[in-house]
């Protein structure tokens, strides 16, 4: 049970760190995007907030080929939605 609890809190969590980041809502706001979300087929595998389907989705790999969506794509840093600091520790 509370693990579950967990599980829920951290994704809780990763989606407003997403919400927050300002390349990730670029990325969103891409119309391609955004007409991807609106897939009801993609709609289905980004409910269950599984990462690694979402990313493996024919539809979502075929969009990552677009030159500006790639662009997009390649300033989000996964390491700080992630929680993670992307600065090396200086000893």
């Amino acid at each position: 049970m509370f693990g579950q609890m967990k599980d829920v809190m951290g994704r809780f969590q990763m989606m407003q760190r997403l919400m927050q980041n300002e390349d990730f809502k670029a990325f969103i706001s891409h119309p391609k995007v955004k007409a991807l979300f609106h897939d009801p087929e993609f709609k289905e595998v980004a409910k269950t907030q599984d990462f690694s389907k979402i990313l493996a989705h024919p539809k979502f790999a075929l969009l990552t080929r677009d030159p500006q969506v790639a662009a997009l794509m390649a300033k989000i840093n996964p390491q700080e939605l992630l929680g993670r600091s992307s600065r090396l520790d200086k000893h």
